[in-house]
């Protein structure tokens, strides 16, 4: 409640702030540009230039923060809903409650490349209520570990995964569902 009184305060200051236009800026095509698509279409390099990814973990997706409403993303962003996670990224899940758990809702980690070696899902703050044996059997003849636990202990367990460098996949519910009205934006 008290959230929405101090919205409600600075809802006429935000609708009253200008905000500078932005300059439109020509882009010249260099011959530095052309030389960096061609060796990202040849798999020499990526968009980063000469580093990759993979040269620290400092690039690492890890979670920080797990609490009844989402996920705080090293120690920057907050996320209020269920997320996947790869190596290096970070989606918003559309699974609320461990029956909106599918073999679908996870068809992210087999279409990927590289296929993560093992998919941690965390299925709210119980656990499992029962076993996901259909997603365990289509996640074993992909050739992938499935791991179910827990939302807190899953995130744990993604980051350690992570840290040590492996290819992990994890799917995580937040510890209480939340109803799709409830991401509304608060200022409209």
């Amino acid at each position: 409640m008290a959230l929405r009184n101090s919205l409600t305060r600075l809802r006429p200051a935000l609708r009253a702030r200008t905000f500078a236009k932005p300059t439109k800026k020509r882009l010249e095509w260099t011959d530095e540009m052309e030389a960096r698509v061609l060796q990202q279409m040849r798999g020499e390099s990526n968009s980063f230039g000469a580093a990759t990814l993979e040269d620290g973990n400092e690039k690492r997706t890890h979670i920080s923060e797990v609490d009844a409403g989402g996920f705080e993303l090293r120690g920057d962003v907050f996320v209020p809903t269920s997320i996947c996670c790869l190596p290096y990224h970070a989606f918003l899940w559309r699974a609320r409650v461990q029956e909106d758990v599918t073999v679908e809702a996870l068809r992210l980690f087999t279409v990927v490349h590289p296929r993560p070696e093992i998919v941690v899902v965390g299925l709210g703050a119980r656990g499992p209520r029962e076993r996901l044996v259909d997603v365990e059997a289509h996640f074993r003849e992909e050739g992938i570990a499935l791991e179910q636990m827990d939302t807190a202990n899953a995130v744990h367990t993604f980051n350690i995964l992570n840290d040590e460098g492996r290819t992990v996949g994890g799917a995580f519910l937040t510890l209480e569902p939340r109803g799709i009205d409830e991401y509304a934006d608060p200022l409209a």
